[in-house]
């Protein structure tokens, strides 16, 4: 076997082994059981009903805080078996209800989950009352959804391999493929049922087809490269933008062509369509649901016409998500995307596209300050980083090939150490966790505990309702509470979307302090190597899902 090829399985295995490292982070199990509720009375008719209900008809919505029992760490892992629960696969229903994000991914974890439970490894029953009393079965259901995400990361990953090393070279590829697989951002949410890994799949995917048809000029591969594009986008609308970067590597093929190349990309536009049509049908069969959806989606996210201005804001948004997600290889990504400028050979020029176009969707929004919406630029920057790491390998000068080829494969251990960090904070006992032993140990039963939000346990500990009086006060009203009483605060109620953590959380002790609390007790728990912690200061929101701050204040 060849040294690269080890180098590649390695590779792998250690993506792997961070994928699977952590992967019941957060999960529902008895051990928050214990601090809450044992069982409410949740009707099928409002699971049933639960997005019609949550998006129109807010005065009949429950408190999220009532599905703590069965929910996990992670604030959009609900969303998919939400959604996959609203269906009434009986009626030959498969609408979801839910557009924030299209169906492919929904419909690939219900899959999963039916053949699983004809099985009988995990169990599927619409009472989710079952699921208050078990939620170690939802946490299997869950698992289910987490494993079905590492599975896709690791075949894209092996999948961008092969991709790199054709485009960039034996070694430039290898490393292309590390900076991707163990980087944070992709190790991270590798552990989680969402939707941005598997998109990042069909990506690579549809990448994959487009080198192969370059190779063999079969037709068959031109028209899976196409439809995978259009699955992409059925998992995240933003991965649609890789329709627009295939005839970049048609282009080569055609270029004595450009009717050829036209008729291609047409071509190419139609099957993409199909496969999102295939895979989010109720787009068009319940447009109005998908249109509330995408309009809020384009709200929320600030899409607008000012263009100027999102361009700037997306510059500074993705220079701190990708510090955030790739550490130390992220100043690699300018070096190496200033040297393609530089160079400007057709591989350079199709890379130098890709990241472009895959730049498209942020900046139209803004850019947006969460670091996993950096995942669509990251395999074609980690393209780039393969190049001029390539490119090392044929200075003349031995001391300056030596120093460069150095540094890089330190930063790559740096980014790499920070992957591991979060890891292995994934595997040990949650900071919420932590918090609520505390409150369960060190409160006296039957005190008057608030909460200035719906205690939901994404962003605070869990509570026993039953064993505490629990109230809900707003945060201006806080002053108000009688002596004797305790305040929980999580550091994710103020949605920090990036900046100095210590400046917001001092802010708001000071503030509650000012309200005659004093602080009684603080758990932080954050990410580390030795004596190296990440994330403490400066970071992004999703950055800090695995190790939020928790403030427990005393009323005396």
């Amino acid at each position: 076997m060849k040294f690269h090829s080890i180098i590649a399985i390695v590779i792998i295995f250690f993506a792997a082994f961070f994928c699977l490292m952590g992967i019941k982070w957060g999960l529902p199990g008895n051990e928050i059981k214990k601090f809450s509720v044992s069982f409410n009375d949740v009707s099928e008719e409002y699971i049933k009903n639960a997005w019609q209900i949550s998006k129109e008809k807010q005065d009949q919505k429950l408190p999220r805080s009532i599905f703590n029992p069965i929910r996990s760490f992670h604030p959009d892992e609900q969303n998919i078996l939400k959604s996959i629960a609203s269906m009434s696969v009986e009626k030959f229903d498969f609408n979801p209800h839910f557009f924030e994000y299209p169906s492919a991914q929904i419909y690939l974890v219900a899959i999963t989950l039916k053949i699983l439970s004809s099985l009988n490894l995990i169990t599927l029953k619409s009472d989710i009352g079952y699921y208050f009393e078990h939620p170690e079965e939802m946490s299997k259901i869950y698992l289910a959804g987490r494993m079905l995400t590492v599975m896709m990361a690791i075949a894209a990953l092996t999948f961008f391999i092969f991709i790199a090393t054709c485009l960039c070279g034996k070694k430039g590829g290898i490393f292309a493929a590390a900076c991707l697989g163990l980087s944070p951002l992709y190790i991270i949410n590798s552990h989680y049922m969402t939707v941005d890994i598997p998109m990042v799949f069909w990506i690579i995917v549809s990448l994959f087809f487009s080198i192969l048809f370059l190779m063999k000029k079969k037709k068959y591969l031109f028209v899976l490269a196409a439809f995978s594009a259009g699955v992409a986008c059925g998992t995240k609308y933003p991965g649609g933008i890789i329709i627009f970067i295939l005839p970049f590597f048609y282009k080569e093929l055609f270029q004595d062509s450009r009717k050829k190349l036209f008729q291609y990309f047409f071509l190419s536009f139609l099957i993409f369509l199909l496969a999102f049509f295939i895979t989010t049908p109720y787009s068009l069969l319940s447009f109005s649901e998908f249109k509330r959806d995408i309009l809020y989606q384009a709200g929320c996210r600030g899409i607008s016409s000012n263009i100027f201005f999102n361009f700037i804001k997306f510059f500074a948004d993705a220079t701190g998500g990708l510090w955030a997600g790739s550490f130390l290889i992220s100043p690699i990504f300018l070096i190496s995307i200033f040297f393609q400028m530089r160079r400007r050979n057709l591989l350079d020029r199709l890379i130098l596209s890709s990241i472009v176009l895959s730049m498209v969707p942020l900046m139209a929004s803004g850019g947006f300050k969460y670091a996993r919406y950096y995942l669509l630029i990251l395999p074609f920057l980690c393209l780039s980083v393969g190049c001029i790491f390539e490119e090392f390998f044929r200075i003349r000068n031995k001391n300056v090939k030596f120093l460069l080829i150095s540094i890089s494969l330190i930063f790559l251990l740096g980014m790499v150490s920070k992957t591991a960090a979060y890891s292995i904070l994934m595997s040990k006992k949650d900071i919420r966790i932590i918090a609520a032993e505390f409150f369960d140990t060190s409160v006296p039963e039957n005190s008057n505990v608030i909460f200035t939000k719906d205690p939901w346990i994404f962003e605070v500990p869990p509570v026993n309702q039953v064993k505490y009086k629990i109230n809900v006060v707003e945060e201006d009203k806080v002053v108000q509470v009688n002596s004797g009483s305790f305040l929980v605060i999580g550091e994710l109620q103020y949605f920090l979307t990036s900046g100095n953590r210590n400046k917001l959380m001092n802010e708001k002790i000071q503030k509650f302090q000012s309200y005659g609390f004093i602080l009684k007790q603080y758990f932080e728990k954050s990410p580390c190597i030795g004596r190296i912690n990440y994330d403490q200061g400066w970071t992004i929101h999703d950055m800090i899902y695995t190790h939020p701050r928790i403030f427990v204040f005393y009323k005396p």
